[in-house]
């Protein structure tokens, strides 16, 4: 049986370097960029042999959920539009490494309510 490793970062990690990267895009994303620290991630590989034919390397697809605080997910519903969330699903991608062998296929935002 053959094992691939694709690397994903810790959670926590990741948001830090998305955090960083909208920080580098302006400062208009400096909300933002600072409610990234209150999220959770959610990876969700999709299943695709790496190898398709002999030896090509073949990148994997990532589905990738966001999680927030519901305050901060309404937030982002005022402040985000279309474009806005493909600059984020492209600070998303550029957050992880290349070895990573993922492209960040799926990408969503969600609200979470807790229970207090």
């Amino acid at each position: 049986m053959k094992s691939y490793t694709y690397e994903l970062p810790e959670q926590g990690r990741f948001l830090s370097l998305i955090r960083e990267n909208l920080l580098k895009i302006g400062e208009e994303w400096r909300e933002i960029a600072d409610y990234m620290l209150q999220g959770h991630v959610e990876y969700k590989p999709v299943r695709s042999n790496p190898m398709r034919s002999g030896f090509v390397y073949q990148r994997a697809k990532l589905n990738l959920t966001l999680y927030f605080p519901e305050q901060v997910f309404e937030r982002f519903l005022e402040w985000m539009d279309s474009e806005k969330v493909e600059i984020l699903k492209a600070v998303a991608q550029a957050s992880l490494s290349k070895r990573s062998g993922y492209d960040v296929n799926e990408f969503k935002i969600h609200g979470v309510i807790r229970d207090s």
